[in-house]
């Protein structure tokens, strides 16, 4: 029963990891699509240039996400400015975002729960 219970618990923090990953890169998606085909990203973009956080960040991001840029055609100071953008949205938004994640997550661990709760009950009632 002690090690049920500690595999539901332990599948209870990757289902929330697995939940927020999964809100990071949609958010962030939302809001590089956002960004690209509004007409105010050049705008964005130029006011950026100016400030040294915006350049290093630039430089941070062509280093780390090289094979992925060029792999997908992304524009890497586009994903910048999405980043920024998504990371103020998710904060802004916390008040709802982690009770709705805690919520949906133990929504689904005890969905799990349950079948596996009464797969390991009947194990020992075979007739």
């Amino acid at each position: 029963k002690q090690w049920y219970q500690r595999r539901v618990r332990g599948a209870g923090i990757v289902v929330h990891e697995i939940i927020g990953v999964s809100l990071l890169i949609g958010c962030w998606a939302v809001c590089y699509k956002l960004l690209t085909t509004g007409a105010t990203s050049t705008h964005v973009l130029r006011r950026f240039h100016k400030h040294e956080a915006y350049n290093s960040g630039r430089l941070w991001i062509e280093r780390r996400f090289a094979p992925l840029t060029s792999r997908f055609s992304l524009n890497a100071e586009y994903l910048i400015v999405a980043g920024a953008v998504s990371t103020v949205l998710r904060k802004v938004s916390a008040p709802v975002l982690v009770p709705a994640k805690l919520l949906l997550t133990f929504a689904v661990v005890r969905q799990l729960g349950g079948e596996r709760e009464e797969n390991v009950s009947n194990c020992g009632n075979r007739n």
